[in-house]
């Protein structure tokens, strides 16, 4: 027996029985237990969950290494991708900036190893995990956005491998009125957004609109994003009631996105989602559930169509340039004398529908707690999946899968409260790859006289399932494969905080051990036969991964400097790629140092500064060997009139104009600026 096992038995033994559930407590300051209030602790800006707990609880108290991003780090930020490009342990591996398409890993892990949640309802991108982060929500519409860097097996459900991010859309202080913004920047930016809300007695309607274009910083980077979103609230007191639809359409040009080898690339996405969240509480027992519906399409063109681009011919080749000398005209796909591999756009649209539920019973200082999600994942294609007799002709082939994530839990805390465990029995059962175990443990200790100091551990183990393109994709020089397996990891976190001063500064460390099996990567072997030169989907045997990080967090309204946090996270595995170049695996962020601050600056502006220190495993500068970057970016935004109704920002990208690649050959914008003016129109 190694001695991962021996750790992870011992902790299970010392913990006791079963395990924690994910909860957010929305709105309430207490819960009402046996005839007992128990108080809710909430942060300022919002209640937070921080991806494992039942009720909402202060940072400090979280049982696995968390960064909490408030609304005020999200505001001057046009995606999601682009708030999180400075937070601890996240690595941001942009194709298209400004939330064209960017794939999100944590502590090491590829970008189908991290789970999003959003109001605690996971969402899935079955055909790829690069379109996972097509979030049809502005990030002004969010409240705030929790990063939990640590696998949550059963809790986040099958895919959270190596982390988790938890979206969470505001649920108070809304009142009636709206606004709108104006944006125009660098490279031919331009953004129009506009935003209302409708406050009833027992309802709330937030409504959501925005459309921003880009000339591209390079040739074929041109982009186009349109999202709108409805959010509305209900409240009835012991029940509350939440319902989301949003949209979002992109087409942008995708100049060597996934082969440098057929570089004029573009694509089409179109998301939408549904989602129904319900919960109740009763006198010793709380219930939720949600009913949640993601279709995506996308359109992938590997030759750019239209004009000045590739057209096809009456015989079927598509040829860029065909009234131009045949010097200089070139022709897709042409490896054979009267054929052509090349036949046109990938074409795929996927279905992802799930429902869930979890109920809790609380009893003196413990808890009980079940819970289940079951979804159909299901995609329709032209290149992904066996051929389907009556199949629509765009979409000849297809496949589909059931995925259940289930659990019954058990936590207790100490007649004091310093001493909080859980262990959770969790199961994985899938259509297509069978049942897998899921255990995890957690605990968290309060030391110190003014219980300034906590200590926590958690263990567990999570898997993930290859995508339908790992398994089916096979053209253009990239070969998916039937035979994938399952990857596993097992892992173990160990880490403290200090509240040095406390609601102003705290400090949090941690370490952890990530032991990885059958891990899924798209590989090229080393070889200079023309024949083989793919890259190709594989199993890669047994990889560790290892790490500490330290952050330190400072806040204090009504001062010069109002948030300050400052992080280092280092990663390590312990194989390199031999005889064979790995694409998503062994290439990720060895090192990064993270400084964030906001400001309150004279005459009523504030400011904020953002830098990144990035050292890759594998060169990704430009024509050096270089492995790190700088990144450092400002922001200055003043609030304007009698009541503060116009604003006006300004946002400034990459200062050092850093040239360097977060992925392949795609080269990332170098300095740029945003200029936005918004009309606040609340009343």
């Amino acid at each position: 027996m190694g001695i991962f096992r021996l750790h992870f038995l011992a902790c299970i033994a010392f913990v006791g029985i079963p395990g924690l559930a994910e909860f957010t407590a929305l709105g309430q300051d207490s819960l009402a237990v046996e005839g007992r209030v128990i108080p809710l602790v909430l942060l300022p800006e919002a209640p937070v969950s921080v991806g494992t707990s039942l009720l909402s609880i202060l940072q400090l108290e979280a049982p696995k290494a968390t960064t909490v991003l408030a609304a005020s780090e999200l505001e001057t930020a046009v995606s999601l991708t682009e708030a999180l490009e400075f937070t601890t342990g996240v690595d941001i591996r942009s194709r298209g900036p400004w939330g064209i398409q960017s794939d999100i890993s944590i502590r090491g892990g590829s970008f189908e190893q991290t789970a999003l949640l959003v109001n605690g309802v996971r969402w899935s991108a079955p055909h790829t995990g690069h379109h996972l982060m097509n979030v049809p929500i502005d990030p002004e519409d969010l409240g705030h956005v929790e990063v939990v860097r640590s696998g949550s097996g059963a809790m986040a459900g099958s895919g959270a491998f190596a982390g988790s991010v938890h979206l969470r859309t505001p649920t108070g202080g809304v009142t009636d009125g709206g606004s709108a913004a104006i944006e125009v920047g660098s490279f031919g930016w331009k953004r129009l957004r506009l935003h209302a809300d409708i406050k009833g007695a027992q309802a709330t309607q937030r409504f959501s609109l925005s459309r921003a274009e880009t000339d591209g910083h390079v040739d074929n980077a041109d982009a186009q994003i349109t999202r709108a979103m409805w959010v509305s609230d209900w409240d009835q007191g012991t029940q509350k009631w939440k319902m989301m639809v949003a949209l979002e359409d992109k087409a942008f040009g995708a100049q060597n996105f996934y082969t440098s080898t057929y570089p004029d690339q573009f694509e089409t996405t179109q998301a939408a989602i549904a989602q129904l969240n319900w919960e109740r509480t009763g006198s010793n027992w709380r219930a939720s559930a949600a009913a949640h519906g993601r279709y995506h399409r996308d359109r992938f063109e590997l030759y750019r169509e239209g004009s000045g681009w590739y057209q096809e011919t009456a015989d079927g080749f598509f040829v860029r340039n065909p009234l131009d000398a045949q010097a200089d005209a070139d022709t897709a796909g042409l490896y054979a004398p009267g054929a052509s591999w090349y036949t046109g756009a990938n074409q795929h649209r996927s279905l992802t529908a799930a429902l869930n539920g979890k109920i809790q019973w609380y009893r003196d200082q413990s808890m009980v707690t079940f819970s289940a999600d079951v979804r159909e994942e299901m995609i329709q294609s032209n290149r992904l999946g066996a051929e389907s007799e009556g199949a629509p002709e765009m979409y000849p082939r297809g496949d589909q899968r059931t995925n259940l994530d289930a659990l019954v839990s058990w936590s207790g805390r100490s007649e004091s409260g310093r001493l909080l465990a859980s262990v959770t029995a969790g199961t994985n059962v899938n259509s297509r790859f069978g049942q897998q175990f899921l255990p995890s443990a957690d605990i968290r200790y309060r030391a110190g006289a003014e219980e300034e100091y906590v200590f926590f551990a958690s263990a567990g183990r999570s898997v993930r399932h290859p995508s339908f393109t790992d398994l089916y994709y096979n053209v253009g020089g990239a070969q998916g494969s039937e035979d994938l397996l399952p990857e596993f990891a097992e892992q173990a976190e160990i880490g403290a905080r200090w509240s040095i001063l406390p609601n102003r500064l705290m400090m949090e460390t941690s370490g952890f051990i990530r032991k990885g099996k059958n891990l899924i990567d798209w590989i090229k072997y080393d070889q200079s036969v023309p024949a083989v030169d793919v890259y190709q989907a594989a199993n890669l045997s047994a990889i560790d991964f290892r790490g500490v990080d330290l952050t330190f967090t400072y806040k204090h309204e009504g001062t010069l400097l109002r948030m300050a946090r400052a992080t280092y996270a280092w990663i390590e595995a312990d194989q390199t790629p031999v005889d064979f170049t790995s694409i998503y695996v062994l290439d990720y962020l060895k090192s990064k140092v993270d400084v964030v601050t906001d400001w309150d600056l004279p005459a009523g502006v504030e400011g904020a500064i953002r830098y990144s220190l990035q050292e890759r495993s594998q060169p990704f500068a430009i024509q050096t060997e270089r492995v790190a970057v700088h990144l450092l970016g400002f922001s200055l935004q003043r609030e304007w009139g009698e009541q503060n109704q116009i604003k006006t920002a300004i946002r400034l990208n990459n200062v050092l104009n850093a040239q360097y690649l977060d992925v392949g050959q795609v080269v990332q914008p170098g300095r740029n600026v945003r200029f936005s003016l918004i009309f606040d129109l609340k009343s």
